[in-house]
């Protein structure tokens, strides 16, 4: 079999994979805390992409849009409620918290909807690429995730917002003292980070079609953290970039590991993924990029 059509899986899924990982690089890069509640807002995402579908009809791309800013503004009391508040207590403080809220949301998700897994198929045909029968849905997906990427890697290099985040992660007292409000570019990055990371679990769901359930974001969170590191903590375009490099190695690993006779492929894939990392961080610490 030709390995092009697992290349093109990989580059497909891992859109989606850099996708997700945006969100969580974006606030450690600028607010220093690691978003361990990642997994659940994609599992937001991923319910409100199964139920917009089921109850109205609604396709996945639209609702993405609709996730992202109710994303935004959970966000936002994210940041006011469980960051904010224990920033100044350490970095332990706010770990924990924000492990109890992810915790907390997904028992929430199973008292409302159970602990089934649910999912939908969104069917709009597929074409040919190379051999592989993509969907049309999924190449869509993986569109929008790369252009939502690139969107939001011009917003910070090239206005004046973007410039306050730089400045801010160079120096919170000075640019605070050069006039740039730290605490709103604070709250603006959280929303955006969380916003981001809910629209991904929408178009990941287009992946999935069985695999929507409370308990989903335990591995994305890992596959997040796995992919932010790789691209570098804080870059937008790296987290995009090494999502895409980790679906590949993941998809052709696959590939590889189905040919050598192993019995479960898909977790030795994703072991070799891992390694790909650690070969990664003893050559380039720092990752791919840097904000």
């Amino acid at each position: 079999m030709d390995i092009a059509p697992f290349f093109i899986t990989g580059l497909i899924i891992g859109s989606i994979y850099g996708l997700t990982t945006l969100g969580l690089s974006l606030i450690f890069g600028v607010l220093r805390v690691a978003n361990v509640a990642h997994g659940s807002f994609i599992m937001i995402g991923a319910y409100m992409a199964f139920f917009a579908f089921t109850l109205w009809g609604w396709p996945p791309l639209a609702t993405a849009a609709v996730a992202a800013a109710v994303g935004m503004g959970l966000g936002y009391l994210v940041y006011l409620v469980a960051i904010k508040p224990l920033k100044k207590a350490g970095e332990l403080h706010t770990l924990v918290a924000l492990f109890a809220l992810g915790a907390a949301l997904a028992e929430v998700a199973r008292l409302l909807w159970g602990p089934d897994f649910v999912g939908y198929t969104w069917r709009l045909g597929s074409i040919s690429l190379w051999g592989l029968e993509v969907e049309i849905g999924k190449l869509m997906g993986a569109f929008v995730a790369l252009a939502t990427a690139v969107a939001l890697d011009l917003w910070l290099q090239r206005t004046f917002f973007g410039r306050a985040v730089r400045a801010v992660v160079q120096d919170p007292l000075g640019a605070q003292l050069v006039g740039v409000r730290v605490e709103s570019v604070y709250a603006i990055t959280a929303a955006l980070g969380i916003g981001i990371t809910t629209m991904g679990g929408v178009l990941l769901t287009l992946f999935i079609p069985v695999g929507i359930n409370p308990y989903m974001g335990g591995p994305y969170t890992l596959i997040g953290f796995v992919v932010a590191v790789m691209g570098g903590l804080g870059s937008v375009m790296g987290a995009y970039v090494a999502g895409l490099v980790f679906g590949v190695i993941e998809s052709v690993g696959y590939y590889l590991f189905s040919l050598a006779g192993f019995a479960e492929p898909s977790q030795m894939a994703l072991f070799s993924a891992f390694v790909a990392l650690l070969l990664l961080l003893l050559f380039r610490p720092t990752g791919l990029f840097r904000l």
